[in-house]
């Protein structure tokens, strides 16, 4: 099966604790691999599971707190000492361009391939890219400084025809295509169904990315649905207050929002340092939505087909 993988590289806030690096994971969809965010740690963590750093074409910032970006400078450079040629393509918010060219300039930074950045500036739902394997949406959150969350949606297979089909009904190249198309069809004056002819479709894969944010604020129908949802759940509800204050979500709130949209599985993470166990976060987030996991560094989780 191909993969639809996410590995979390970080997943604490503001600074590295208890073993949790900050925020920063990798999608790897049939192959392709898509960075999101780049904290503290990030290369120390893509050494350590194994994440082949020069498979990444595109990064996808969220936001330009340090805790997101403070990594980005350092794993640029090592990608020139890697002998990288490919180029690589970085989407973030307004101000990306001056931080990372500031950053290698200061650093005298030699980089031996192309970087384009591409700074978004968001209102609404925004296609980003796609790929054979995939498209990327940007959508705004509400935090405290501007900042994205990402859709990553699967590119829909196309229907694969059954061979005895074919054979039975001699089928012509346009018939074929047709079929292919989601037509039925036409024999003797009957009408063959197109379930009939093909096999099921695999059904297309989907992961959204938000942190940092506040569940109030934003248009989120877009994510009615989807298959995995990562939503930061900084603090335990009795800091809502707190929570609210710095731009942030508690555990209780995320999972209610998981319900709301009828996702299949919600990841939490970006915890505060006050946490040296997240048990009490993804319990709290389990009482009104079951299906509910603790993000970890390390951990992989792959969406089904």
């Amino acid at each position: 099966m191909d993969k639809f993988e996410l590995t979390i590289l970080g997943c604490n806030s503001a600074m590295p604790a208890h073993g949790r690096f900050p925020t920063s994971q990798v999608l790897n969809v049939s192959g392709e691999l898509l960075l999101i965010d780049c904290g503290e740690g990030t290369q120390m963590r893509m050494s350590q599971y194994k994440i082949k750093r020069n498979q990444i074409r595109h990064i996808l910032i969220s936001h330009l707190h340090g805790d997101h970006i403070y990594g980005l400078p350092g794993f640029l450079g090592s990608l020139s000492h890697l002998s990288r040629t490919a180029p690589l393509k970085i989407y973030g918010p307004p101000g990306l361009q001056e931080y990372v060219s500031t950053c290698l300039r200061i650093s005298q930074s030699h980089i031996d391939y192309n970087i384009e950045i591409v700074e978004v500036a968001l209102s609404s739902l925004n296609p980003l890219f796609r790929t054979s394997k995939f498209t990327v949406e940007a959508f705004p959150v509400n935090h405290r400084i501007p900042c994205m969350g990402f859709l990553i949606k699967e590119t829909p297979r196309p229907v694969n025809i059954k061979k005895d089909a074919v054979s039975t009904y001699e089928m012509s190249i346009p018939e074929i295509k047709a079929v292919k198309a989601g037509q039925d069809l036409l024999r003797d004056g009957k009408q063959i169904p197109n379930e009939d002819l093909t096999h099921p479709r695999r059904r297309a894969r989907s992961y959204a990315y938000c942190a940092d944010t506040q569940i109030y604020g934003w248009s989120k129908d877009h994510l009615r649905g989807i298959d995995m949802l990562y939503h930061e759940a900084t603090y335990l509800d009795e800091l809502r207050e707190q929570a609210h204050t710095r731009g942030h979500a508690t555990a209780l709130e995320a999972a209610e929002l998981a319900k709301r949209l009828d996702v299949d599985q919600l990841i939490i993470g970006h915890y505060s340092s006050r946490y040296r166990s997240i048990d009490a976060l993804v319990e709290e987030a389990q009482t009104v939505f079951p299906n509910t996991v603790g993000g970890y560094d390390g951990m992989i989780r792959n969406i089904d087909a």
